[in-house]
């Protein structure tokens, strides 16, 4: 009975990973992952969220244009609240 217990309790704690290893089995999508691993672990001085495609770049772009569009009026917004107004 004992044995038969370890067993059950082994069986839900080894991951699928270990078990498939162990069976001599692995599955197709982890050469796929690997592959995308090895692309975005890549030492090309990039970060991360620039090595997916152009598409990152371009959003990244937008992203860095509309930041210093709203830094650039909240500058105006202070200035023209900050000088009185001559009329």
């Amino acid at each position: 009975m004992l044995n038969l217990s370890r067993a059950v309790v082994r069986s839900f704690t080894t991951s699928g990973a270990q078990r498939a290893v162990v069976k001599g089995e692995v599955e197709k999508g982890y050469f796929e992952i690997k592959k995308v691993q090895e692309h975005f672990q890549k030492k090309d001085g990039k970060p991360v969220f620039l090595k997916g495609s152009a598409v990152d770049q371009i959003l990244y772009r937008i992203t860095v244009a509309l930041s210093l569009v709203g830094i650039g009026g909240m500058g105006k917004l202070f200035y023209e609240l900050s000088v009185p107004k001559s009329e």
